[in-house]
């Protein structure tokens, strides 16, 4: 990792001493410093064994600033703009040129050794072809790259050579592209202004990524912009600009509401931060008559160091929004009393626990539990996996607690309702549709608790319908176009029918006959869903039964 990055940093500031005329000893020094940044780093951060979510993300950031200061190093002077265009555009095609020849080359050394595996039979093991493939991309890679750095900087400036085929691709394919990302974006825009609804949660990617590729293919065409040919670049570049306001309001919207019912998290305060950074990058094209290109990576290399740490980081901001909102869910349901936890006393809701038990996983995956400390008695460093008889820590603290959330694991408790009758053979008499449809609960458990990516889709005609959970055991519910069409209740549905087997134990295998398998639900939209269940397959913690998956078959009729 420390290699990864140094590679960066030590081209970066060779680049930098090249262009800045220092002398052989100046040169040694400034190597010196860059070493002695890749040796600081090294001893700061933990085993690789210890690493967490923070380790990667920080590392991330440390591997984007440094990339981005490869782009601006040789070029930090007034000026230059020219040349640190003309430098970007060669280092971006010799990247490409440098990808393609090790593919191919690994595409041919590849298929030689299987050659001489299958038709001379001389064993290559598959580790071979790891070998090849880490020297390729990781060495010869790197050598074809770097030959292709320009070896006179000072005459980059006045070069005003461009690329036929870059002008094509970014006006015939990205900006046609960005165009219609404008078209789709502003369309939703006054959807949501005319329905005054909340704009959907991946809403910021769509205007982050928007935003991305328009900035980088009016960076690609920079410098022709003048040519009297091409003065309609000017007018889209500031046309460009005016139409990001309106999609960073939307940005903002759709972040500010996740914000404020979730609290921050790292991700979202990496997208509260860049969308800052597109109300300042278009402030300044708009306003500024020096359009400064270089501002560009300089800001982005300056944002990825400053909140990568310190109490303004993205790490810090995050854990105290978290234990903030952890707190208020305790004193609000009595649990955190006097600054102490106690047990709690009465039933917490379902989607109190769920928001409670997903703010301690976030705390303990990211090692900040002792930010909780000060509220207990016991020390919560000394609580391991499996101590307190439960399966991880975070379920430790919430006993403690006095919660018994969901594991959402298989245990000793968990038992199958299966048909036996014969699931090939179907009566769909009287019904228009039929699908086959599975559902499988997974273990996402995030900072806000949300379990969008657990919902599951079947097809009735030509709509999709998706199968979402709620934040309780065995209740779903059914979506259409965005709306709740009908809502599932399969927990007293499932021990209703254990009773009526006179299965009350936790028999793993349960036969039930196909006539009794049957689940009916009227949906708002006038259709009738039945689900045929060849199987449910289902969990116990504590008293609670919670839905691991299911096997049905659905059949629908309009009334």
């Amino acid at each position: 990792m420390c290699s990864a990055l140094g590679l960066s940093l030590f081209l970066a500031t060779s680049l930098l001493s090249e262009a800045k005329g220092y002398s052989l000893k100046g040169k040694a020094i400034v190597q010196l410093i860059t070493l002695g940044i890749i040796l600081g780093y090294y001893f700061t951060i933990e085993k690789y064994e210890e690493f967490n979510i923070d380790s990667f993300t920080r590392y991330t950031l440390y591997i984007i600033a440094a990339h981005l200061f490869v782009a601006f190093a040789a070029f930090t002077g007034h000026n230059k703009i020219n040349g640190f265009w003309q430098f970007n555009k060669t280092i971006f095609l010799r990247l490409l040129l440098s990808a393609l020849y090790t593919c191919v080359l690994y595409a041919g050394i590849a298929l030689a050794l299987w050659l001489i595996d299958d038709l001379l039979h001389i064993e290559i093991k598959y580790t071979k072809y790891l070998y090849v493939w880490y020297f390729l991309s990781g060495v010869l890679n790197t050598i074809i790259f770097l030959a292709g750095i320009p070896k006179d900087l000072s005459e980059l400036e006045s070069d005003t050579s461009y690329p036929k085929g870059l002008k094509a691709f970014t006006q015939f394919v990205l900006l046609p592209l960005v165009s219609l990302y404008l078209l789709i974006l502003y369309i939703y825009f006054g959807k949501i202004i005319i329905h005054w609804s909340l704009p959907k949660g991946y809403v910021s990617y769509l205007v982050l990524t928007f935003s991305i590729m328009g900035i980088l293919s009016l960076l690609l065409i920079y410098p022709i912009r003048d040519n009297e040919e091409n003065k309609w670049i000017k007018i889209f570049s500031r046309w460009f600009y005016v139409a990001l306001y309106p999609l960073i309001i939307l940005l903002g919207v759709s972040i500010y509401h996740r914000i404020s019912e979730y609290g921050i998290t790292e991700h979202r305060y990496f997208i509260l931060v860049l969308a800052l950074w597109l109300v300042f990058i278009a402030s300044y094209f708009l306003l500024s008559k020096k359009e400064n290109i270089k501002i560009i990576p300089i800001t982005l290399c300056t944002f990825a160091i400053l909140t990568s740490a310190g109490p303004w980081g993205a790490f810090s901001i995050s854990r105290h929004s978290q234990k903030d909102r952890l707190e208020t869910l305790l004193v609000n349901n009595g649990i955190l009393v006097n600054g102490k936890v106690t047990k709690a006393t009465k039933s917490i809701d379902d989607t109190v626990r769920d928001n409670i038990r997903s703010i301690v996983r976030y705390m303990e995956e990211a090692n900040a539990t002792k930010m909780l400390q000060p509220w207990f008695s016991i020390n919560l460093d000394s609580i391991h996996n499996n101590s307190w008889g439960y399966s991880d820590k975070t379920d430790s603290i919430l006993a403690i607690m006095g919660i018994s959330g969901y594991s959402y694991h298989s245990t000793q408790d968990g038992f199958e309702l299966e048909s036996s009758g014969n699931t090939a053979s179907i009566n769909v008499r009287g019904f228009d549709y039929y699908s086959d449809f599975s559902y499988r609960h997974y273990n996402r458990d995030t900072a806000s608790g949300d379990t969008a990516e657990d919902r599951e889709y079947l097809i009735i005609g030509s709509d999709s319908i998706s199968f979402t959970p709620y934040h309780s055991p065995c209740k779903f519910a059914l979506v259409k176009h965005g709306k709740t069409i009908a809502v599932m209740e399969l927990y007293n549905y499932i021990t209703t029918l254990r009773k009526q087997l006179d299965s009350t134990n936790n028999e793993y295998d349960i036969n039930v006959a196909p006539d009794k398998f049957i689940y009916d639900t009227k949906g708002s939209d006038s259709t009738m869903y039945r689900f045929r269940f060849n199987s449910i397959q289902l969990g116990k913690t504590g008293n609670k039964y919670y839905i691991d998956e299911i096997r049905a078959a659905v059949l629908s009729k309009h009334l």
